[in-house]
């Protein structure tokens, strides 16, 4: 997965270079679009993009999400955000579809407030904890997106992509008593490296 990544990165970095003397400061654009794939995550976000055009070849791109909510019950409000800039690199074009391969830097981070029941004096009577939990994950990847034009007279473009990297989520929890058993450790306690995927429709409004 690294040597995919770094092959990855070279090659867009050589893209970007053998682009650069085409970037002409005139076709500078800015476009704006929403992400509803983000709302079906395990932390469900409100997400925005905004890209950055210097060329017809290349484009800087940012998803910028507010996470509300998380898929285990007891992360109640649950609030942070997401942020994925991007370096994408066009190699097709005619117009109607486009594929863009670009490389990414992904980082959320979230905190949650928790709540254990446990049982004491031999079940007399049963105590109810609060607890809070703080959980960051960040690392590198790459992705393609398939972009499809002219879609209607409100949606400017549709993206559908798919993304592959590798990261570190990292678990703090106030107590041992919170962190939930996981049997992928996703949510064990702690740093560990991890395996990033993710799939994704966006739309660009203007």
């Amino acid at each position: 997965m690294r040597s995919l990544i770094a092959a990855g990165m070279i090659l867009l970095s050589y893209n970007c270079f053998t682009m650069s003397n085409s970037v002409d400061s005139t076709k500078i654009k800015y476009t704006f679009g929403i992400t509803p794939s983000a709302v079906i995550n395990v932390t469900p976000a409100i997400q925005l993009s905004h890209d950055i055009s210097f060329s017809k070849y290349f484009s800087f791109g940012l998803e910028t999400g507010f996470l509300f909510s998380h898929i285990n019950i007891n992360n109640l409000n649950t609030r942070g955000f997401r942020l994925r800039p991007q370096l994408k690199v066009t190699v097709f074009d005619n117009n109607n579809f486009s594929v863009d391969f670009y490389g990414f830097y992904n980082y959320r981070y979230f905190e949650a407030k928790m709540v254990q029941e446990l049982v004491k004096a031999e079940g007399a009577y049963i105590e109810e904890v609060h607890g809070t939990r703080k959980t960051s994950l960040k690392g590198f990847g790459v992705g393609v997106d398939l972009g499809f034009s002219e879609v209607d007279n409100f949606l400017k473009k549709i993206n559908i992509g798919i993304g592959l990297g590798r990261g570190n989520i990292n678990n703090e929890y106030s107590d041992q008593i919170f962190e939930p058993f996981s049997f992928f450790r996703f949510n064990q306690s702690g740093k560990i490296e991890i395996p990033m995927i993710f799939l994704h429709l966006n739309m660009h409004i203007f």
